[in-house]
């Protein structure tokens, strides 16, 4: 039953802590993009010679697309099955638990690989790795819109970028202590050694919230707060268990997955192709300063964000985040030194935290409490197809016309997306919060209503 005067009230703690199953897979994923696309190349140069004219980056990009194929068919699959799951473990954590273990054992065999110097071992390992994340992925990020009610999942999306960030700055802090260095022909490279450290961080992580994170307790604890969130959805019409999403929804909810493609179609172009274009046109091994930038200033911008997403919504917030990534790109094609491109990622990064502050929770806005597994992973399609698709598009363009068309390619891409947005329209309602909707409680409170509550309580929503 929705009970009228229920005070909503984000447990920032609990969400904080949750928030280190996206600290993991950002800290592998940063890992992973940043060497395995120069060990692909140099196992290439290894086993079939020199191309002598800078190719390989097609197949590379081919190699790297790999896990996005799998990821669009298995990431909506599995996030559906863990909807459906019910054990002791809970729904999610069984797929965080079995996914994560076979990752820790994986992640690392893809190093062993490259130093014995075996293609298509590593092409193996990389693929089977990619496959187990893709397992408990969609579960992980369902876990925040399982346990928040809906107009605070901005707050609480942020709080979770916040420390997956701090996991995908240790990454790239792992990949600029142990460079990979192109003149270094000796295959048992230093470089292997962020791979072994990624997956010790992750073994602990999910040890911990194993021990810690009681799933089940948590979801009946927040059934009620869930059910009052549902009132003050952003949606057209009501999202209900038994009822298609009404034509306006379906509409939004296409719009948001194109900008979503259209973010990681040129997101994704960078994070792959970054560390090459870095060497071959700014002739530098430290690429990944960029990235700490980039996340540097992402991690300063997610809380403030939020108090611009009450102010301006969340529409205008993605529409405003991706202003300053295309203007940042777009300035990019100018640097010529990556000492020059770090304030540049810093504005970029400002941007990007907007958006991702804003995108996640405007696309499980139109879940209900029976299927956020499987809009995770329609969320995930969106963005896992792109990811697949820009990998091979880029690597050939860019072996056609040359790396030099880095950062247009990316402004192309940024743009298209922010064209979308134009289209998106939400339920224009306004509400203002009270304190008790940001404190910090294990649980949500009822107020017992007066009479003028129950009269004015259907003129009150949230952005």
């Amino acid at each position: 039953m929705v009970l009228f005067g229920m005070e909503l009230k984000l447990n920032t703690r609990r969400i904080f802590f949750i928030g280190f199953a996206f600290f993991a897979i950002l800290m592998l994923w940063q890992v992973h993009l940043y060497y395995t696309p120069l060990y692909i190349q140099r196992l290439l140069e290894n086993h079939f010679g020199d191309s002598g004219d800078g190719g390989f980056l097609g197949i590379t990009g081919i190699i790297m697309a790999i896990d996005n194929v799998f990821a669009i068919l298995l990431l909506p699959l599995f996030g559906m099955w863990s909807d459906k799951t019910r054990n002791r473990l809970g729904k999610r954590m069984t797929f965080i638990l079995v996914g994560g273990i076979l990752s820790v054992i994986l992640f690392p065999l893809i190093a062993v690989m490259f130093i014995i110097n075996s293609f298509w071992w590593f092409v193996v390992m990389v693929t089977l790795m990619k496959i187990a994340m893709n397992v408990w992925r969609s579960p992980a990020v369902a876990l925040m819109p399982d346990i928040t009610p809906k107009p605070l999942r901005a707050k609480a999306n942020a709080i979770v970028n916040f420390v997956g960030y701090i996991g995908a700055i240790l990454g790239l802090l792992l990949t600029t202590i142990f460079v990979f260095r192109v003149d270094n022909t000796d295959p048992q490279s230093m470089s292997t050694i962020p791979f072994f450290i990624t997956a010790l961080v992750m073994l602990g992580i999910i040890v911990t919230m194993l021990i810690k994170f009681k799933e089940n307790k948590v979801l009946e604890e927040m059934r009620p707060a869930m059910e009052r969130g549902e009132e003050l959805s952003e949606t057209v019409e009501r999202v209900k268990e038994d009822k298609p999403l009404s034509k306006r929804d379906k509409v939004n909810l296409w719009i948001v997955m194109g900008a979503v493609f259209m973010c990681w179609f040129a997101f994704n172009a960078l994070q792959t192709f970054g560390s090459t274009y870095g060497q071959r046109e700014l002739g530098t091994d430290q690429w990944g300063l960029l990235g700490i930038a980039l996340g540097a200033a992402s991690l300063i911008t997610f809380m403030p964000s939020i108090k611009l997403t009450k102010k301006i919504g969340r529409k205008n917030s993605v529409m405003l985040g991706l202003g300053f990534v295309i203007v940042s790109l777009f300035v990019a094609n100018f640097i010529p030194n990556i000492w020059g491109l770090i304030p540049i990622f810093a504005v970029s990064g400002a941007g990007w935290a907007i958006i991702n502050v804003s995108a996640f929770p405007m696309v499980v806005e139109m879940a209900s409490s029976k299927n956020i597994g499987k809009i995770t992973g329609i969320y995930y399609i969106a963005s896992q197809s792109a990811q697949a698709i820009t990998s091979i598009v880029a690597g050939f363009v860019f072996d056609w016309i040359g790396i030099g068309f880095f950062w247009w390619y990316a402004v192309i891409f940024m743009s298209a997306a922010l064209v979308l947005c134009f289209f998106f329209k939400p339920r224009k309602v306004t509400i203002e919060p009270t304190e008790s909707m940001d404190a910090e409680q294990e649980a949500p409170t009822t107020v017992i209503p007066t009479e003028l509550n129950k009269e004015t309580h259907d003129e009150r929503t949230i952005n």
